[in-house]
């Protein structure tokens, strides 16, 4: 399991939001990338990536497919099948659901919370998480409480977003790229002790 995940954005932020997602739903092969703003700039981004890609043409799968299959050119097939696949790669970016409420993974046999402020968490959902992913944050932030771990990538402002993963042996390790897909750091979170690599 791979979740990626992306800070608040502002308008002046749509271009590094587009290079976000398509670095974490493309090469990072996240299954979703959830968007921790408190905001409606991600939805809007997605259904204005959606209306590019579709040029126009509101019809369902089946109808546009039938179509360029009965008079499409073969570069026309591809370009077809290219728009479709990154249409279905849109559909994985997520975004939290509005406060209270909060967005739960299992990774592995972990629970990983996310919301927008952690302020809004309580004792309960904290005794309950493996680790908590915020987006409220002025910068990148990973900070251990006991055997939890508290996480943000920051604002996209910032020039970060993080990678969440199952590895091999059940942990779970967290990373920070640039939006365009540059690696910065990587920690493996353990039980006492954490492992950290850093790539430059």
């Amino acid at each position: 399991m791979r979740i990626g995940l992306i800070g608040p954005a502002t308008a002046d932020d749509e271009e590094a939001l587009r290079e976000a997602v398509e670095f974490l739903l493309g090469d990072a092969e996240a299954e979703v990338a959830v968007y921790l703003g408190d905001d409606d700039f991600a939805d809007g981004l997605a259904k204005r990536l959606e209306r590019e890609l579709l040029r126009g043409d509101a019809r369902d799968f089946l109808d546009r497919a039938l179509d360029v299959a009965c008079g499409g050119a073969p570069d026309e097939i591809q370009d077809f099948l290219e728009r479709d696949r990154q249409l279905r790669r849109l559909g994985s970016l997520r975004t939290l659901p509005p406060a209270p409420a909060r967005a739960v993974e299992i990774v592995g046999d972990r629970i990983v919370l996310m919301v927008h402020d952690k302020r809004i968490l309580d004792e309960d959902d904290i005794a309950n998480a493996t680790m908590i992913i915020f987006g409220r944050s002025t910068e990148l932030l990973l900070k251990r409480f006991g055997p939890r771990y508290f996480f943000s990538p920051g604002p996209l402002a910032g020039g970060k977003v993080g990678l969440l993963e199952a590895e091999d042996d059940g942990r779970i390790a967290v990373s920070a790229f640039a939006p365009t897909g540059e690696p910065l750091w990587r920690e493996v979170l353990q039980g006492k002790r954490s492992k950290l690599s850093v790539s430059g």
